[in-house]
């Protein structure tokens, strides 16, 4: 459990499963009011070991009632203290904020969590957002982030990053430094220090950039750097396109049946790839149509790129690759028919045929060369005895 210093009204938790079937691990936001809530209704009880837990009537339970802050503990009469000995459960479980968790995976288990709020200006309005760094068996951070709808109607959350801090190791120990803006992390054999506004050395994309409330994106530059004024933004995901000028784009001419490679490496820890990359053709007629892999025309690599297999004029036009609403890369591409098509005028003609000629002339040197050096090689075998030939073979081989 762990509460932000000063913030009285919430409190945050990681949750497990049992480490014999399958794992899976949560972290939940309470409030204060919500365990009040839970410990102001009624209490339950089992009345024999084989009964069902049944809720207690309210006429049952003793004054003062147990849950109470009292003065003096030693004035609670026995029959108080008898009861809140065979009644350890309430009837009513304590709520997680907004009925949901905050952030859950599998195959994982959560050992402990810190969390800080920050304030960020959006549109001339403040925001708060709330930063979780969750620790795991396994050594690594998960570093989230949530926050409220604008109808306080429901919360959201975004995974950011991932840290490999003390790999194999689980994690004991963490604790958050305003001071020296520093997270710190221990395991039984070490202790690390982490900066909280790695900014330029964690994110090389804009997608990733503008969704941690820490960092912003330079457009000039086309690097992350910590959030000021000026730079962009986007943590909610609300402004569409927004990284689209900053994404790559290039244009290509190739030739007819042709096959080109469009290469975009997207650099996402393993535990972030949740999203897809998917290609979409944008043809003459400007409509949109995401691609559909095969092996003799459209082949996905292993770092998401396309390769356009033996293009055609239908093969033209722009190719966009999206992570979610996010674009990645853009190629607009031209295929040059013409190259290989009959040429338009009798000077091109002529260089055409020109070069045809040279190329066909440097072929015909080339087997004739092929066809000498068979002849003295059959010419110097037909000379040489049977056993010399049969020596010399064995020799070569």
């Amino acid at each position: 459990m762990y509460k932000i210093p000063g913030d009285d009204s919430h409190f945050y938790g990681t949750f497990a499963t049992s480490t014999n079937g399958l794992m899976g691990s949560a972290v939940c936001s309470f409030t204060l009011d919500s365990v009040q809530e839970a410990f102001a209704d009624r209490f339950k009880e089992q009345a024999t070991s084989s009964s069902a837990w049944l809720p207690v009537l309210s006429n049952r339970v003793p004054e003062p009632r147990p849950g109470q802050c009292i003065e003096d503990t030693e004035t609670l009469p026995d029959n108080v203290l008898n009861f809140i000995r065979s009644h350890p459960l309430m009837d009513m479980a304590v709520e997680h904020e907004f009925s949901k968790p905050a952030f859950f995976k599998r195959d994982v288990i959560f050992t402990k969590i810190v969390v800080e709020k920050m304030n960020v200006s959006v549109e001339d309005e403040e925001v708060t957002f709330t930063i979780l760094y969750v620790g795991s068996n396994e050594g690594k951070v998960y570093k989230l982030v949530q926050w409220i709808t604008e109808d306080s109607s429901q919360s959201l959350s975004y995974l950011l990053d991932v840290y490999d801090i003390t790999p194999g190791e689980s994690i004991r120990v963490m604790e958050l430094s305003n001071k020296h803006k520093s997270l710190y992390v221990g395991s039984d054999s070490q202790v690390k220090q982490i900066d909280l506004f790695m900014c330029k050395q964690r994110y090389d994309s804009c997608m990733r950039c503008v969704r941690d409330p820490h960092c912003g994106w330079d457009k000039t530059t086309s690097t992350c750097k910590i959030f000021k004024t000026g730079l962009l933004q986007d943590v909610e995901n609300k402004t569409s396109g927004l990284c689209d000028t900053s994404a790559f784009k290039k244009k290509i001419v190739v030739t007819w049946g042709q096959s080109v490679h469009l290469n975009c490496v997207v650099h996402v820890a393993e535990e972030l790839n949740d999203q897809k990359v998917i290609w979409y053709h944008y043809t003459k007629d400007k409509k949109r149509q995401p691609i559909s892999y095969r092996h003799d025309k459209y082949i996905e690599t292993s770092e998401h790129g396309l390769v356009v297999v033996s293009v055609g004029e239908e093969e033209s036009g722009r190719y966009d690759a999206r992570l979610g609403s996010s674009l990645l890369c853009s190629y607009n591409l031209t295929v040059d028919a013409n190259r290989c098509g009959a040429p338009a005028r009798s000077r091109d003609y002529q260089r055409v045929y020109s070069d045809w000629c040279h190329a066909f002339e440097k072929h015909k040197a080339a087997v004739q060369a092929w066809e000498r050096k068979k002849s003295c090689t059959n010419r110097e075998n037909n000379s040489i005895p049977n056993t010399q030939r049969m020596r010399r073979q064995i020799d070569e081989s």
